[in-house]
């Protein structure tokens, strides 16, 4: 386990983070440009991103063994959901003073369970898996990653804007998930793409981290840095989805799941911080977008010491 290359790769989400900060304070990057750029992040470099990580070779793995590692992130998603949306209520709900509480007006509800259900299984997900557990682990974690871009911008989406009511379908069909579709799709036929489309897919799949760390930096300029860490909700909702998610997962999934690999990626990547792309969403669809970005912020500070230690404690 390489865990110098886990701390590079949350020092490089930083260092995003800080330059998109920078610019926001000095109004390079304003409020319509960060509107902007994060339309770009959800509906065009997000989509490669979901197709560029299935379009490696999956030839080697046999089917029912996919087919199982899908059950299992499908049952791992029932366990995180049992967890966030309780949590998710108390959270989304501050005291008057007087002992009273009272409901957010902005639905927080949601948001707050959504950064508990959302971690970066994506950027910081696939490097930090491929150094623990090697190359072969990148194919779990891309299939992990299908059912998790389907839930996110469907449920995340109607969680974070904190929509009521029928399910609008509009919020279902975007970019995304119709990328997310097609990623299955592929995982299951093994269907190769031309070169020349793959290479392209890839080159703008790799805008996707960079624009997202950007506007998470330019919305935190705008705020007050101690407002994110005043806002006392995160500490509990990070220690749940960095610490308290992860064990649960360990835990549950140890009494049946022989295959240490799919044990593995299942555990570290349940206890990866708060996905950027939570703080994009509210951005795009309305949502509490202040909170969001301090919960990117926070967890991803925190998962440079919550990550090697449950590393250490459960698969060590």
């Amino acid at each position: 386990m390489d865990i110098q290359l886990v701390i590079n790769q949350m020092a490089v989400l930083f260092i995003l983070i800080a330059v998109g900060y920078f610019t926001g304070k000095i109004k390079m990057l304003a409020t319509d440009g960060v509107n902007i750029l994060s339309k770009v992040v959800l509906n065009i470099s997000t989509p490669c991103m979901i197709l560029n990580s299935v379009m490696g070779n999956t030839e080697n793995i046999a089917g029912g063994k996919i087919a199982y590692f899908m059950l299992l992130v499908l049952l791992a998603y029932v366990i995180f959901f049992l967890i966030a949306i309780p949590a998710g209520r108390i959270l989304g709900q501050v005291g008057r003073g007087d002992g009273s509480v009272v409901p957010k007006l902005q639905n927080n509800s949601g948001l707050y369970a959504s950064m508990i259900l959302f971690g970066n299984v994506g950027f910081m997900g696939f490097p930090v898996v491929n150094a623990i557990f090697g190359s072969e682990s990148l194919f779990f974690a891309a299939l992990l990653n299908v059912i998790f871009n389907l839930l996110l911008f469907s449920v995340g989406i109607i969680l974070i804007s904190g929509k009521k009511g029928a399910i609008n379908y509009k919020l279902l069909l975007n970019a995304t998930i119709i990328a997310a579709f097609i990623s299955f799709i592929i995982v299951f036929t093994g269907f190769r793409a031309p070169t020349i489309i793959s290479d392209a897919i890839a080159l703008v799949s790799g805008t996707t981290v960079p624009c997202a760390m950007l506007v998470i930096g330019a919305t935190l300029s705008q705020i007050p840095v101690r407002e994110v860490f005043n806002k006392w909700q995160l500490y509990p909702a990070a220690l749940l989805k960095m610490v308290a998610v992860p064990i649960v997962t360990w835990l549950v999934f140890k009494q049946f799941v022989t295959d240490e690999l799919m044990l593995g990626v299942l555990t570290v990547l349940s206890g990866m911080p708060v996905a950027a792309v939570v703080a994009i969403i509210p951005i795009e669809y309305g949502g509490d977008d202040r909170t969001a970005s301090g919960g990117v912020f926070l967890t991803t500070l925190l998962s440079a010491v919550t990550i090697p230690l449950i590393v250490y404690l459960l698969l060590t």
